[in-house]
């Protein structure tokens, strides 16, 4: 029987299948067109990658530029959770104490409480929780998380602590991170399952999504801090599954969360190009 993780994501994905073009009257943009004119005039630095998965199509747009990589980071210790997991099946049961802030008193002190590895995980990727972030980059060490980057072919990001800033990225190593999960060849298609059934459940979703229908499946990770605001996932379109990174240094939030809607917009309804091909910019 399969697992719980992939079978409720499977659920899900035939559920998702009714999907259908949309349809308009007016002439529509090309992808790519529609894409640049979005980002076209944002003050700051807008990096953007889009992969249509069953037909190979790129678009990228300052996709190698290294950014701080905000809470992004997380994709990498869930992954690097699961290759462990994989040598030590019962790691996710495991218990890892996670400080918390507790006020007594008028003084807040912090206490060490006990959490299942599956819930710290879980508790990281959908509401973005840094103290349990904190305990499961503990548990593994960067190295092991650097490592794991490594055996993905990422070449831009790099995991220096456990702390929500002082970690780097590219959107091209998030858009092939996302990319090789739609293909369930991260770690391994169990994993793979489990982890973009965490990533449906975001609970946070102010950005690409407000371009998307309310009932698009949007299995994504977002990410902020100081000067920063991204957001990346994989959408199930009706052209099929669709890769979306949209990272941005330097531009204002109202500014940055407008332009995520116009990208994610267009990245859901418009199709790719017919030949398959590498949009560069």
């Amino acid at each position: 029987m399969p697992r719980p993780a992939a079978y409720a994501l499977a659920l899900v994905l035939t559920l998702s299948s009714s999907f259908v073009p949309p349809v308009s009257g007016d002439p529509q943009p090309d992808l790519a067109s529609a894409l640049d004119q979005a980002a076209a005039g944002v003050p700051g630095m807008v990096s953007v990658v889009v992969v249509d998965v069953d037909s190979g199509y790129v678009y990228e747009r300052r996709a190698d530029e290294r950014v701080e990589a905000a809470s992004l980071f997380k994709l990498f210790i869930m992954a690097a959770l699961y290759r462990r997991a994989l040598d030590d099946p019962q790691l996710l049961e495991a218990i890892v104490p996670v400080s918390r802030p507790r006020l007594t008193a008028g003084q807040v002190d912090y206490v060490l409480e006990p959490v299942a590895v599956r819930e710290a995980l879980e508790a990281m990727i959908d509401w973005s929780d840094n103290e349990a972030t904190a305990a499961l980059v503990e548990l593994l060490g960067t190295d092991e998380v650097n490592a794991t980057i490594a055996s993905l072919g990422l070449r831009d990001s790099v995991v220096r602590s456990g702390e929500a800033t002082g970690n780097s990225t590219s959107a091209r190593d998030i858009g092939r991170f996302l990319t090789l999960l739609a293909r369930r060849e991260v770690v391994a298609p169990e994993a793979s399952d489990a982890m973009t059934w965490l990533l449906l459940r975001q609970g946070i979703n102010d950005r690409l999504s407000l371009g998307m229908p309310k009932d698009a499946l949007f299995a994504h990770k977002t990410g902020n801090s100081a000067g920063t605001f991204h957001d990346a996932g994989i959408a199930w379109t009706a052209w099929g599954e669709r890769v979306l990174v949209v990272l941005t240094d330097g531009v204002a939030p109202p500014d940055a969360r407008a332009l995520m809607k116009d990208l994610g917009y267009w990245a859901y309804v418009l199709p790719a190009p017919v030949a398959a091909a590498r949009s560069g910019r």
